[in-house]
């Protein structure tokens, strides 16, 4: 199963997001993204948050359209992305993807970045996308495909992470170590339309991105 979160962030080009939610099993929408899917005409399963940030009208259009509605109090203990996520990991999805998590505070964008760790400690592959990047966190191997070309990033998150090595890529590596702070792993590039990235010890977040 493929679960879809939607937030409240930027999303632009909502065909190109459009696109991805039709492929997804299931999806839930925090709060005010509803307004997202209400201009896409996607009807989405769930719909949670403490509602403080959705439209009168818009609540409305989800409650005729027999959307399940989970309502908590506006001073809760976590924010609307991880109750959303905490829902989406009772389903025991294999893969879950964040669309609208990234937008002008820095604080939730961070912080929603930083989910993709819980999934990965309940060893579920999550994913946070927009139009020109997507964002996950591996501790052992990961294949990533895309075009040739495409900027491929890795960010060490634990202090230390090591035997790194990167093949298909314009800069392999072998085996290397990298601390918390390097930035040796900044804007390397896909050379084919297949990469991996493996690392024997740590956590590092990988970001695909295309200008």
């Amino acid at each position: 199963m493929e679960v879809l979160i939607i937030l409240n962030g930027d999303l632009n080009n909502l065909g190109f997001f459009k696109n991805l939610i039709t492929e997804a099993t299931y999806v839930i929408c925090a709060d005010g993204a509803a307004r997202y899917l209400i201009a896409m005409d996607i009807t989405p399963n769930l719909l949670v948050g403490d509602l403080d940030s959705i439209a009168k009208e818009d609540l409305a259009w989800m409650k005729k359209k027999g959307v399940e509605v989970k309502k908590f109090p506006a001073r809760k203990d976590f924010t609307d992305s991880e109750l959303a996520l905490e829902y989406a990991l009772e389903l025991n999805p294999l893969r879950v993807t964040i669309i609208g998590g990234v937008g002008s505070r820095w604080d939730h964008s961070l912080g929603n970045v930083m989910l993709l760790y819980k999934m990965l400690n309940n060893g579920v592959y999550g994913r946070l996308i927009n139009e020109k990047n997507e964002l996950t966190i591996v501790d052992g191997e990961l294949t990533i495909s895309g075009e040739p070309g495409d900027i491929l990033s890795i960010i060490p998150i634990t202090k230390e992470v090591r035997g790194v090595t990167l093949k298909g890529l314009e800069y392999p590596l072998t085996d290397h170590n990298f601390q918390m702070g390097d930035t040796l792993g900044i804007s390397n590039q896909l050379a084919t339309s297949e990469a991996t990235v493996t690392i024997r010890e740590g956590i590092i977040l990988v970001c695909r991105s295309r200008d």
